[in-house]
């Protein structure tokens, strides 16, 4: 993903840093959820400032539960968690907004996002669909497909 990593390139090297401290909280709980995958064989690789978590593959290669997971994948802080490598390809620059997103709000990106939701269902929407995070990380990351020129 040339346009998130080309920003990331022009950063401060202690800006980075205070990036990944703000997000640490966050990023905490990722790796404490990243513990069942891995024990279970998934696979663990540190790719653009983030660490990204497979369970399998491919989704051949993934048993009923897995498969019946009502998402492919989710992020907290730097630590991105993914059904399969596959999908993981497929979503990924969607995932690395919310990596963003975590970097700028920092401990406060889980309320916000709850929050956000939560206003979203009390006004008879749904609170995925028209959370204000996702509706940014659709757009950023369609944004940045069509920059590489939509490949």
């Amino acid at each position: 993903m040339p346009l998130i990593s080309n920003v990331r390139r022009r950063q401060m090297p202690w800006l980075v840093v205070v990036k990944l401290l703000w997000a640490t909280p966050c990023s905490a709980i990722g790796l404490l959820l990243a513990v069942l995958p891995l024990a279970l064989g998934g696979k663990a690789v540190w790719r653009r400032g983030a660490l990204e978590v497979t369970y399998r593959q491919s989704q051949a290669s993934c048993g009923k539960l897995a498969r019946a997971l009502p998402f492919r994948g989710i992020v907290f802080g730097h630590v991105i968690l993914a059904v399969t490598h596959e999908e993981l390809c497929r979503i990924g620059p969607h995932e690395r907004v919310h990596v963003e997103q975590y970097e700028f709000w920092g401990p406060f990106f889980l309320p916000a996002y709850g929050l956000s939701s939560l206003w979203q269902l009390l006004h008879g929407r749904s609170p995925y669909w028209y959370n204000y995070f996702e509706v940014q990380a659709r757009q950023r990351s369609s944004e940045a497909h069509s920059a590489r020129g939509g490949v």
